[in-house]
């Protein structure tokens, strides 16, 4: 009888303790690949953004690289550093760019992007092609599109009418 029940023991716990394992490690798993997820989403903001540091979507990139990456101290530390350059009495825009860049350069590293270099970071988005075009030559062409459109209309027109 004893036999019996250890019998059953041992067939039920496997049983039993298989699906805890498998669905443990899904989880696992998917939890990993959703902070690697909300990482990288952090750091492409962050140079998505970088242009112009008065802006609240690059203020906001930056709360999301300080709220994803709260468990790292040297983040956390890069982030302060980059805020005190940002609200410095007297700003210098190459030390807020170099800020920038190396702590993009230091979230890159950190989460596996080991073959990019500052300099790369620093080329993917020069500042001159960051800063929006000039919209007086795209309204001078629409509005000439548009007149050119209007005498062709009239045109039509006038051909219709004979």
């Amino acid at each position: 009888m004893l036999d019996f029940f250890i019998k059953i023991i041992k067939e039920l716990i496997p049983t039993l303790v298989s699906p805890f394992v498998v669905g443990f490690a899904i989880w696992f798993i998917c939890n990993n690949a959703e902070k690697k997820r909300l990482k990288v989403d952090a750091i492409r903001d962050l140079m998505a953004y970088r242009g112009d540091t008065a802006s609240e979507d690059f203020r906001r990139s930056l709360n999301k690289v300080s709220v994803t990456f709260h468990n790292d101290d040297e983040v956390r530390l890069e982030v302060r550093n980059l805020y005190e350059v940002i609200n410095n009495s007297a700003p210098d825009s190459e030390k807020l760019k170099r800020s920038i860049v190396w702590l993009i350069y230091r979230l890159c590293q950190k989460n596996g992007f080991k073959g990019l270099t500052e300099y790369d970071i620093d080329q993917a988005f020069p500042e001159n092609k960051q800063e929006p075009q000039s919209n007086t030559q795209n309204t001078a062409l629409v509005s000439e599109i548009k007149r050119d459109d209007k005498i062709t209309e009239s045109k039509v027109n006038e051909e219709k009418a004979n």
